[in-house]
């Protein structure tokens, strides 16, 4: 057996030291870029287009819809709202329904929380606001009832709903005035 010379050993450290330092800058900028690229795409947000409902027969005064579990319950919609009078959305019969859309996180649902004049509030939980009905259309409409177990969320076929919809969403201005930073 020969030994190796000092020199080539010398050179094969070297290179093998090069190698590493290569990977580990390589790995260190691919770390970096996942990092900066999961920041922003963290979260997936989608354009809810809906039709407001007041059945409550109550006067709501703050509306706020926002994903399940959120800390962030966003813009209260009736400030908002060009069809609410001195900031106030009166139910029972007016049939004012306003229609537009907001942006959220991409959710499995989706809650709504309402203040009403007289001080009192509800809660609606489990808002499918991505669930497909049967023909594969996305619900558009939340009417808000007395009980929020009543609340019902569905597609809303009147010739009026969706073209006022797709005609606010080309206009970009959300129901709330929200837009997150990074759309």
């Amino acid at each position: 057996m020969r030994a190796v010379p000092a020199e080539k050993k010398e050179k094969k450290m070297k290179k093998s030291v090069l190698i590493m330092l290569i990977a580990l800058i390589v790995f260190g900028c691919v770390a970096l870029t996942s990092c900066q690229t999961a920041k922003k795409s963290d979260v997936n947000y989608v354009i809810l287009g809906i039709e407001l409902k007041n059945k409550t027969e109550k006067t709501i005064t703050e509306l706020y819809i926002y994903d399940t579990g959120s800390k962030d319950a966003y813009n209260n919609i009736i400030e908002h709202m060009p069809e609410a009078v001195d900031g106030k959305w009166a139910g029972g019969k007016t049939k004012v329904y306003p229609m537009g859309f907001i942006i959220r996180p991409e959710a499995a649902s989706y809650e709504a929380y309402l203040v009403f004049e007289d001080g009192s509030t509800m809660v609606v939980s489990d808002l499918e606001l991505l669930k497909e009905d049967s023909d594969g259309r996305l619900p558009n409409e939340i009417s808000f009832k007395p009980d929020p177990n009543d609340v019902k969320v569905k597609f809303d076929d009147d010739e009026i709903v969706q073209p006022s919809i797709d005609a606010a969403i080309a206009a970009g201005v959300p129901m709330d005035g929200w837009k997150p930073a990074d759309l």
